[in-house]
Parts: C-alpha cells; structure tokens; sequence
C-alpha cells in the first residue's frame, strides 16, 4: 500500500515538473529546422560594452524558458566538466530549473580567445551529456538538442538549447555579429 501511494505522489510530482518547463510550443507540434549541432568559430570581435546578461535576457524575451534559473559562477564546474572558470571575464547560464526539460542558455566572455578554444570543449561535452540523459527521458525534446548551438566568436562562446535555436541564434548574432 505504501508503495501505491509513493508511486501515485511521485507520478504527480513528474507531471508538474514535466508542466513547469515546457515552453511556448508542445515539443511534439515543432519540427527541427537547423542542422545537427555544431561548434563554430568566428574571427569578429563584438563592442566592448555588450554583456552576457543583456544578451541571455534578449533571447529569453523571444523565446523563453519556463521556470528559467540562473545558475551561478560557482556551479559552473558542475555542469561544464573542464571549465576553467578562473579564464571568465562575463557569463550568463539559464537551465530549467525542474530538469524535466533541456532547454539551456550559456554565453561567456572569456579574457582570451584561447580561453575560449579551450571551453568549447567542456560545452561540446555538455551538449553530449544533455542528449544522452534526454534521449531516453524525454525524446519529445530531442528536437531542441539536435538543433543546439554552441558558437565561438572571438573571446565569446554561446550555447543555446531552446525550442527555436534558429531565433535564439539571431538574436545572440545581434549582439555578437
């Protein structure tokens, strides 16, 4: 019986979760429209005065998270396994904050452009995670992660998994070039 009853408060628990994260389209309406992901680099350097925060709270605006967390410099290593956090001038990191979903917006500023080299790898490795947890979890959303970005633009690097990366990416190309 309390088994029932644990399994009852867990699949209600699962249904209010998978709810908090969805965002504007049902996965299952929305077709991928951008090749498989992939790691760029780009030789233009964008003004000085542009922030991470500006440039993740725009992309939200167009194509939001629902129950969007920031994460924290010092939660970083955690999810960005070789990251070197101490190379970080600027950042901003938004994930869904249940996990039920993908979605996710990184974008950093690192001191150097080979700082940067060396952190498209530790997001090459995120999005690798992401689709090895999410294939079996909730296929319905693959559709976000095949279509993922991760871009490197000078001393920049992006990483965007939405329900339309297409959008996110102009946007951050907006401000990055």
């Amino acid at each position: 019986m309390k088994k029932k009853i644990l399994l009852a408060m867990l699949t209600a628990v699962l249904a209010v979760t998978a709810a908090s994260c969805g965002g504007n389209t049902p996965a299952s309406t929305t077709k991928a429209t951008e090749a498989p992901a992939t790691a760029d680099t780009a030789a233009a350097e964008p003004a000085a005065d542009v922030n991470a925060a500006d440039i993740t709270k725009a992309v939200l605006d167009e194509v939001p998270i629902n129950s969007a967390f920031e994460k924290k410099k010092e939660s970083l290593p955690d999810y960005f396994d070789g990251l070197d956090v101490d190379a970080i001038e600027d950042f901003s990191y938004y994930i869904c904050a249940s996990g039920a979903y993908p979605d996710e917006i990184a974008v950093f500023r690192f001191k150097t452009s080979d700082n940067a080299d060396a952190a498209v790898k530790a997001v090459v490795d995120r999005l690798a995670y992401q689709k090895e947890t999410y294939e079996t979890y909730t296929p319905d959303e693959m559709y976000k992660i095949d279509s993922a970005v991760i871009k490197q633009t000078g001393n920049w690097v992006y990483y965007l998994v939405t329900s339309d990366n297409e959008k996110a990416e102009s946007i951050v190309k907006g401000f990055l070039g």
